[in-house]
């Protein structure tokens, strides 16, 4: 009942969000359900989701690290974890995260339609971010909605 409600009030970041997550992060997520993918976030994703994340982005532990805006010693504690099968699950707020990013790469795949070139798009730096890469906005919330503003401003061509 409350899923029409909560797309009314969602409607931009719940279509990003829902369109195809699975080959970024491994885990189905919940279609046309917030609630449900908000108590995903509260429980953690899989711990899978991580590694499936880094390996359809192409990321290196390094950058991977600097993008979910985690310490190298906490990424390197959190990755010991996840081989030893000592954590099932993300912690709420790195899923929180990680959920989020994934909903910029998705955006832009579905921006320039391929992920190759979507790929290639994040790791260049930008005019209109001031030369810097999209890629190194995504740790902070300020600098992901820079990146899906831009992303929104290309998708409707006006000059980016």
């Amino acid at each position: 009942p409350y899923g029409d409600y909560c797309q009314a009030i969602w409607p931009f970041y719940w279509r990003d969000i829902t369109m195809n997550m699975h080959a970024l992060l491994g885990t189905e997520i919940p279609e046309n359900q917030p609630m449900a993918l908000l108590d995903l976030i509260q429980t953690g994703l899989p711990t899978k989701s991580l590694t499936a994340f880094k390996t359809a982005t192409g990321l290196t532990d390094t950058d991977l690290a600097a993008v979910l805006n985690l310490s190298s010693r906490t990424f390197t504690r959190l990755r010991s974890n996840l081989r030893s099968k000592q954590v099932q699950r993300l912690p709420a707020d790195l899923t929180d995260r990680l959920v989020s990013i994934a909903a910029i790469y998705q955006q832009a795949d579905e921006v320039f339609g391929e992920h190759a070139t979507a790929l290639a798009w994040l790791n260049e730096p930008q005019f209109a971010l001031a030369q810097r890469r999209p890629r190194d906005l995504l740790s902070s919330d300020f600098g992901r909605r820079q990146t899906r503003a831009l992303l929104r401003r290309i998708e409707h061509g006006q000059l980016a």
